[in-house]
């Protein structure tokens, strides 16, 4: 199974890209800023929930963007 990080995909094309994905039996790694937008996405893809990742971070700071691959590829 293909892992998909999608940064920024708590709304938008980002979003409509993880649902896709999700749809094609990807499994999927929401990205987005603050636990709550994540948080929100990963309610709203539910229905996916056992293919479905949602980790915040801001791909600005270095770390951040790390920690996030991290979680994508030990999931």
């Amino acid at each position: 199974m293909k892992t998909i990080v999608i940064t920024g995909s708590t709304r938008g094309i980002g979003f409509g890209l993880a649902q896709q994905f999700l749809e094609r039996g990807c499994k999927v790694v929401v990205n987005g800023r603050s636990q709550a937008s994540v948080d929100k996405a990963v309610a709203q893809l539910g229905s996916w929930r056992q293919n479905l990742i949602g980790i915040p971070a801001d791909i600005t700071e270095e770390s951040q963007v790390q920690t996030l691959w991290d979680s994508a590829v030990e999931s």
